[in-house]
């Protein structure tokens, strides 16, 4: 399958529907820290597990999680951080092959990066009036 190739307007219509994604992700990611368990061993030196590791309720938020990234994967974003809700969306400016950078919280995409630098390297976009070569797909 071929990467999608956004470009700023496409993502920021992409907003309102990850933001109710990521807005449950974040939630259900909270859970399961919360709710990790330490399984207690029995027989340290054989393995054995005393109880099971993890509850009906905390392999459902897991099972959820993982839905929720299919389908962000789907919509051809890419989540880098689930506690802040950081997500990349590949797109081209300048002529180079760039990440658009977005945060949950954030009403619409303002910032990218190239490839290797990641949040880091996060610049504003250009405004679109900004002359050749500023602009997006070029």
């Amino acid at each position: 399958m071929d990467q999608k190739i956004f470009t700023v307007q496409e993502a920021n219509q992409a907003i309102p529907h990850l933001s109710r994604i990521l807005t449950k992700v974040r939630d259900r990611w909270r859970f399961l820290n919360d709710h990790a368990r330490k399984p207690a061993w029995s027989l340290e030196e054989y393995n054995i597990v005393q109880e099971g590791p993890v509850s009906p309720d905390y392999f459902q938020a897991l099972l959820s999680v993982r839905r929720a990234l299919k389908e962000v994967e789907e919509i051809g974003a890419q989540v880098k951080d689930i506690p802040t809700g950081l997500v990349d969306f590949p797109a081209r400016l300048f002529g180079k092959d760039v990440l658009l950078c977005w945060r949950l919280g954030e009403a619409q995409v303002r910032f990218w990066h190239d490839l290797e630098s990641g949040f880091a390297g996060r610049q504003p976009l250009p405004e679109p009036e900004s002359g050749p070569g500023g602009g997006e797909g070029n």
